[in-house]
């Protein structure tokens, strides 16, 4: 089924990862793999800071990386694995760190990696129409982090999969001072639940002292009482605490997907709350054509974002694709809208076209 297809990429693209492998050794009882995913296109943005248009090779529909994993079969029931990955951005030919982990898995006792890898709340992400269909679709500012966002120093638990239907999963997070993702402790839980076509996740997370900057990634004037508009570069330590809850129903042809969160903010002893709502859909309409879209609707205080996604994608082959995508995003009055990756808009308007092709290997 083409929904079962793209669920197990996404936990390939997001676990272990199961590509082009060779053996190191001449046994199979242990396997490294290479593999990845890269992938660019040329983009139109109507509002691109200060009123002017912009056009630039980019890569916003799927995360570029390459990637090298490894797994060993320790005995009937336990493996060791560790993936190594990088992303890749083919635009400029930049690469920045990804995942990289290591981790022990049993089938009887569940799997424990340790590393800088995926928070729990990557999980959502199959579940959530704008992140799964597009990255340049990703909730405002990410706040509720259901974009997928890797947290270092962190020690995450999968539980086994439990009359074939639930999962339990934990995290914990280690802080560390000058931390790019975190300079607090960040824990989390999970539990999902599969039966046929239907799926659902629920996920509650808190993270302590993120760094962010406010108006570059949200375009309000004001929050937690500071003047933002004044200070555009200003980057604060935030606590982001949220809980949500993902479903989905997915047929032969097709998957429906929702998404709700509430993320309680606090910074510099003030706090605001952020909730969105998303729903969407795909569906193939032919084996090598898939159309999709989905909508979202984000709040935070008095501020709030409508946000419109659309795409087209056609397999040239199992590994490469081409695809067509737009996102529009309408921020409230007094805002500035501002999708992941592009500079603040002029106005409460934005709109963003590309074209481009993926390639898996």
């Amino acid at each position: 089924m083409k929904w079962r297809r793209d669920v197990r990429l996404w936990r390939s693209l997001a676990g272990v990862g199961v590509f082009v492998a060779f053996p190191v050794v001449a046994t199979a009882q242990s396997s490294v793999t290479l593999g990845g995913l890269l992938g660019t296109g040329i983009a139109y943005t109507n509002n691109a800071g200060a009123g002017h248009a912009q056009v630039q090779i980019n890569g916003t529909h799927a995360v570029p990386f390459w990637l090298l994993s490894g797994v060993e079969q320790l005995d009937s029931d336990s493996s060791a694995f560790f993936r190594l990955s990088q992303y890749a951005f083919i635009n400029n030919g930049t690469s920045t760190p990804f995942e990289s982990y290591v981790g022990l898995k049993s089938n009887r006792l569940g799997t424990i990696t340790l590393g800088s890898m995926y928070d729990l709340l990557a999980d959502l992400v199959p579940y959530t129409s704008e992140r799964y269909t597009s990255l340049l679709a990703t909730h405002p500012g990410n706040l509720d982090r259901t974009v997928g966002n890797a947290l270092n120093n962190l020690v995450k638990y999968k539980s086994p999969l439990y009359g074939g239907v639930l999962q339990f999963g934990a995290m914990y997070g280690f802080g560390q001072a000058g931390s790019t993702t975190n300079t607090g402790r960040a824990v989390g839980a999970e539990v999902s639940f599969v039966s046929g076509g239907f799926q659902s996740v629920v996920v509650a997370e808190s993270v302590n002292g993120v760094p962010y900057a406010p108006y570059t990634r949200l375009g309000v004037p004001e929050l937690y009482g500071i003047n933002f508009a004044a200070k555009p570069a200003l980057t604060i330590s935030q606590s982001q605490n949220t809980a949500t809850v993902g479903l989905a129903y997915s047929g032969d042809s097709y998957r429906v997907m929702g998404n709700y969160s509430f993320t309680h903010l606090k910074a510099v002893g003030e706090t605001e709350n952020a909730q969105t709502v998303d729903v969407g859909a795909h569906k193939y309409i032919t084996p090598s054509t898939r159309v999709g879209g989905g909508y979202s609707y984000t709040t935070l205080d008095s501020y709030k974002w409508n946000q419109f996604h659309a795409h087209v994608d056609y397999a040239l082959s199992k590994r490469t694709s081409l695809y067509v995508l737009s996102v529009f995003q309408m921020a409230g009055s007094g805002q500035h809208a501002v999708m992941r990756n592009q500079a603040p808009a002029s106005t409460s308007r934005q709109v963003e076209f590309e074209v481009g092709v993926t390639h898996l290997f």
